[in-house]
């Protein structure tokens, strides 16, 4: 099976989510996130620069809970979108 090749959106949404995440952890070292994460630091790192610009999602939401990141508000971040309004 050949995987389709990403679009530009999907490689500037893996940027922004990078970015995201590299902001919240702030001044805490790579090691520490990523092992509070269960997942390797080169995998953080690679998140952080966007060069995973799909990661799994298990992944960013260790990645997020770690860093005390709700994942609505990180994908809303990440896609640009704005809070949907409430259902009644």
């Amino acid at each position: 099976m050949v995987r389709p090749a990403l679009t530009d959106q999907e490689r500037e949404r893996g940027v922004v989510l990078g970015a995201a995440l590299r902001r919240a952890r702030g001044s805490r070292p790579v090691r520490e996130v990523a092992a509070a994460a269960g997942v390797a630091e080169e995998t953080v790192r690679k998140i952080e620069r966007g060069a995973v610009p799909t990661p799994a999602l298990f992944t960013v939401a260790a990645i997020a809970q770690v860093l005390g990141l709700a994942l609505d508000a990180l994908v809303q971040e990440v896609s640009g979108a704005r809070p949907m309004p409430d259902v009644a």
